[in-house]
């Protein structure tokens, strides 16, 4: 028989168990889609009913699928200098303010940076490109880029450094020219000392994030997938990790706003956890 839709208590099954799993809350109107994206991991499995690959999903029948469903399910859209405001603030405002405070001895000579749900890397390799461009003042820092995505494929594509013409879009001419190399397949590759600079892993908002609090975290457009509960979770989360002092850098439309407990709101998009 040939598969078209998820019945509605085959939808409402799935959905529970991706909002247990991600946090990602699917809307009624989201039947179809996730539908297709279904259909497809059930035709390179073999699998012949939405039934059966979820009691196989469910039951950990299918080593290394969960990821898989995962990635089939998310949307991953980004590029470089993706709301250009945020990394001319990045660097025109808080490197010099991170400077200004390791000089008075108010801050160690060390910088943590965290971009949240990195997709395949763009965002994070943009920070590093803002801190290389004044790396000659940071001479003797610890510095630390950390890029965390829950898609394993997203996190696998970040490691590889290689991306679509599309994604430089925003890229000016001579940061093209100093930062990338053309690829074989027609994309750009990003320097290597670059891409030796970034650690890439696999994260889930809902969980704590073990290490060194950061300075600077960067988590945009992402909890517009999230109900209130998941956002509660995961932004408490993203402000146990924040360094006293540290700022949360937000999108526009992740409605958190009223979820940032005592951070102090520097800007739409801007917020400082007091010291």
């Amino acid at each position: 028989m040939e598969l078209t839709k998820l019945t509605q208590d085959e939808f409402d099954r799935f959905r529970t168990f991706i909002y247990g799993k991600t946090g990602i809350r699917m809307a009624d109107g989201k039947i179809t889609l996730l539908s297709n994206r279904i259909r497809r991991r059930l035709r390179d499995l073999g699998i012949e009913s939405f039934e059966d690959y979820y009691q196989q999903l469910t039951c950990d029948r299918l080593p290394g699928e969960l990821e898989q469903f995962i990635d089939a399910i998310t949307t991953n859209e980004t590029h470089f200098f993706r709301t250009g405001g945020h990394f001319d603030w990045f660097s025109s405002t808080f490197l010099p303010e991170l400077l200004d405070r390791a000089t008075d001895r108010r801050h160690d000579r060390s910088l943590r940076v965290w971009s949240a749900a990195c997709s395949s890397g763009e965002e994070l390799y943009t920070l590093a490109i803002c801190i290389d461009e004044q790396l000659h003042r940071f001479a003797g820092w610890n510095i630390s880029l950390l890029g965390s995505d829950i898609s394993e494929t997203m996190i696998e594509a970040a490691h590889r450094g290689v991306f679509p013409d599309r994604s430089l879009e925003q890229v000016s001419p001579e940061r093209r020219k100093k930062y990338f190399t053309p690829d074989a397949a027609g994309g750009w590759a990003i320097r290597p000392r670059l891409v030796q600079q970034c650690e890439f892993r696999r994260h889930n908002l809902l969980d704590p994030l073990m290490g060194p609090r950061k300075d600077c975290i960067f988590i945009r457009n992402v909890f517009i997938y999230f109900d209130r509960e998941s956002k509660q979770r995961a932004v408490r989360n993203l402000i146990d990790t924040l360094a006293p002092g540290g700022y949360l850098v937000v999108g526009p439309a992740d409605g958190i706003y009223d979820l940032l407990g005592d951070l102090e709101k520097k800007s739409i998009f801007l917020y400082q956890k007091p010291l």
